[in-house]
């Protein structure tokens, strides 16, 4: 039986590897999604623009676990949202493009 180093957590995430984007935030969105099964999702979106282009932030949040979403009829009234024209930080862990947007899926904000 080997003795093998048994790898140290980064102390913070910014020493973890990772794709980084940094941008200015310029819109929130949020849609109501409706699965298959019956139950609900509220599809929060940032888009953050970058030099040069812009990517979007997507989240799907289940109001039912998060008490910051408010979904009245098919519009969520309430969401969480970056202020405008502030400068933001991501590390992203998937991102595609969609219809010539960048799009990241899972992602999660530095602070």
């Amino acid at each position: 039986m080997a003795n093998e180093p048994t790898p140290k957590p980064a102390a913070n995430r910014l020493e973890q590897n990772g794709l980084f984007v940094r941008g200015v935030a310029i819109s929130n969105t949020a849609l109501k999604i409706t699965k298959k099964d019956g139950g609900i999702l509220a599809l929060v979106k940032y888009e953050l623009a970058l030099e040069p282009g812009t990517i979007v932030l997507q989240q799907f949040i289940d109001p039912k676990e998060n008490p910051q979403i408010a979904i009245e009829g098919d519009q969520v009234t309430k969401f969480p949202t970056l202020e405008l024209y502030k400068p933001y930080m991501a590390k992203v862990s998937r991102m595609e493009e969609i219809r010539g947007q960048q799009t990241a899926t899972s992602w999660e904000p530095i602070v």
